[in-house]
C-alpha cells in the first residue's frame, strides 16, 4: 500500500473540497445529528446521548485515524460558497478475510439532492484505485437507505453481501479496480 500523504487531506472534486477536519469543525458538525432523518442511517448512537458528545466523538476518531496515518473522513466544502457541508472520505475496514475500504460521507440535509454524495463517491473511488493497493472499494449502506443505494450503483458498484455493523443491518456494495 502506498504511504498515507497529506495530499490525502487536501483534494478536490469539481464542486467539492476536502480537508483535515479540525476541533473547530465540532460545533458545526453538532448540528448535523438535530433532526436529522438519516441519523438512524450513521450508527451514531453508541458515540453519545448530546449532538455535541456525538460530534466531538465523530471528529475526534477521524483525528485519531490522521494521528496512526490511517484514512478517515475529510470535512467537505462547497466551493462556491466555502461552506462546511459534511464529512467523507475512505475509512478502512477489517473485514473477513482481510482489509476494504469504504467510501463514506454524510452531508447536511440541506445539501441532499445536488449530486455531491455522486460527485465524491466517485472521486474517492479514482482515489483509492490511483493510490492504494486494492482490488475493489466497497460502500456500507443501512439497508433502508435508498438514497445512498443508488449513489452506490451510480459510482459503478454492485450489491455483494449483507452483514450487521454497529447493531444495524447492512448491504455491501463493491466496485472492483478495471
Amino acid at each position: 500500500m502506498k504511504r498515507i500523504t497529506d495530499a490525502y487531506y487536501n483534494q478536490e472534486s469539481a464542486r467539492l473540497k476536502y480537508r483535515s477536519l479540525r476541533d473547530s469543525d465540532i460545533e458545526k458538525w453538532s448540528s448535523f445529528f438535530v433532526n436529522n432523518p438519516s441519523d438512524r442511517f450513521i450508527g451514531a448512537s453508541h458515540l453519545g446521548s448530546s449532538p455535541i458528545e456525538k460530534a466531538t466523538a465523530w471528529i475526534e476518531k477521524q483525528l485519531e485515524r490522521k494521528a496512526f496515518g490511517q484514512y478517515g473522513q475529510l470535512a467537505i466544502i462547497e466551493k462556491s460558497s466555502g461552506d462546511f457541508i459534511g464529512l467523507g472520505g475512505i475509512i478502512e475496514r477489517e473485514m473477513k478475510p482481510g482489509v476494504d475500504f469504504e467510501i463514506t460521507y454524510s452531508f447536511f440535509p440541506d445539501n441532499w439532492g445536488k449530486g455531491y454524495a455522486t460527485e465524491l463517491a466517485v472521486h474517492f473511488k479514482d482515489f483509492a484505485f490511483n493510490n492504494i493497493e486494492t482490488l475493489s472499494v466497497i460502500s456500507m449502506i443501512h439497508k433502508d437507505n435508498l438514497a445512498s443505494i443508488n449513489v452506490a450503483k451510480k459510482n459503478g458498484m454492485t450489491f455483494a453481501s449483507k452483514t450487521s455493523f454497529l447493531n444495524m443491518p447492512i448491504l455491501i456494495y463493491r466496485v472492483f479496480r478495471h
